[in-house]
């Protein structure tokens, strides 16, 4: 039997990375929002609680639901996971956002090119700050992705 797995299966498992990614994120925001709004504590303080919350859930959903990995040290999990999350937030999106916000703007000028065609106008900036973070998501959930299967639940 071969360690490699069917194409379908991966694909299953990208996609349910990919749910698990987007109730993390509504999770993020809604208890984010409700800290602020409701509860009245600070905006950096909503943020860490939900953040933290929400990382919280991704680790809990990743390992039981996307890579089903139910042995190993929970400790050495939940640490690199948070390692490899926090590098991927923090140097991966954030250094992606600088650079292509200050330094290699040919991307964003396409996708603002695109826009125009497309008779989009008068949300530039928006356009372009929303344009490289989501560029900046695209590599850190790839790189979440790949190091969460290959060291974190391996």
């Amino acid at each position: 039997m071969s360690n490699t797995q069917p194409a379908s299966a991966e694909i299953s498992r990208v996609g349910k990375f990919g749910l698990i990614g987007i109730l993390n994120t509504l999770i993020d925001f809604a208890g984010y929002n409700v800290l602020s709004s409701v509860v009245g504590l600070s905006l950096v303080q909503s943020n860490v609680i939900s953040t933290s919350v929400a990382m919280i859930f991704s680790f809990a959903a990743n390992k039981k639901v996307v890579f089903k990995k139910n042995q190993g040290s929970l400790g050495k999990q939940a640490a690199l996971f948070f390692v490899i999350t926090a590098f991927g937030l923090y140097v991966i999106q954030t250094g992606t956002i600088k650079i292509l916000t200050d330094v290699w703007l040919t991307p964003v000028a396409l996708g603002l090119a695109a826009a125009h065609a497309m008779h989009i106008t008068g949300h530039d900036q928006f356009l372009a700050k929303n344009g490289a973070k989501a560029i900046a998501t695209v590599l850190s959930l790839s790189w979440n992705y790949l190091m969460y299967k290959k060291v974190v639940f391996s």
